[in-house]
């Protein structure tokens, strides 16, 4: 076998690989800028309708009324046994991405913040959310969470419900991130 060696001073990458023509149908999908909110502390609630959770909100100006905005939400969460939560994604005031009608007492929500039986008020869960909006806007947007608990338990975000000293304890972040989608 004949092994080829290669000259660096005889090629230039730059030149030689240039791509200068168009693709037919390409277009749009370049990302135009990406915000993002980190929580770090902790948050507990224990509403029966949906509340704001403190932190969890990010502002985003889209540069173009036909620019996309893709959201994406994760919470790490905890409460007690048996605890039934929901999540909700606002743009605004608009709730968006949420479930249908179904029957007439279920929640609408984006995703579910509930726990099963014991032990479970020493773990906590994660939940994620990836929803691609059309604003048809230029003007600030706010998208955030709120959080809505059934009965009387609280769900914690960022640490379990038992919130001892012992290292099987932990504590967690929340993130919301948008990043527009050029079209």
């Amino acid at each position: 076998m004949a092994i080829t060696k290669i000259q660096a001073e005889s090629m230039n990458l730059a030149d030689t690989y240039a791509f200068t023509g168009t693709v037919s149908g390409a277009g749009g999908g370049k990302v135009g800028q990406v915000i993002q909110t980190v929580k770090k502390d902790t948050f507990s609630g224990s509403p029966s309708s949906f509340s704001d959770i403190t932190g969890m909100s990010v502002s985003i100006t889209p540069s173009a009324t036909s620019s996309k905005i893709l959201v994406t939400a994760q919470i790490s969460y905890g409460g007690d046994n048996n605890t039934y939560g929901h999540v909700r994604i606002l743009r605004d005031s608009t709730s968006i991405c949420v479930g249908d009608a179904g029957e007439s007492n279920q929640t609408r929500a984006t995703f579910p913040t509930s726990t099963g039986s014991s032990p479970d008020q020493h773990k906590c869960y994660n939940a994620v959310l990836e929803h691609l909006d059309s604003p048809s806007s230029t003007s600030s947007l706010t998208y955030k969470l709120q959080l809505s608990v059934h009965g009387d338990p609280v769900v914690y975000i960022n640490r379990p419900d038992q919130n001892g000293n012992e290292d099987y304890h932990g504590r967690y972040t929340s993130s919301i991130t948008v990043v527009e989608v050029l079209a």
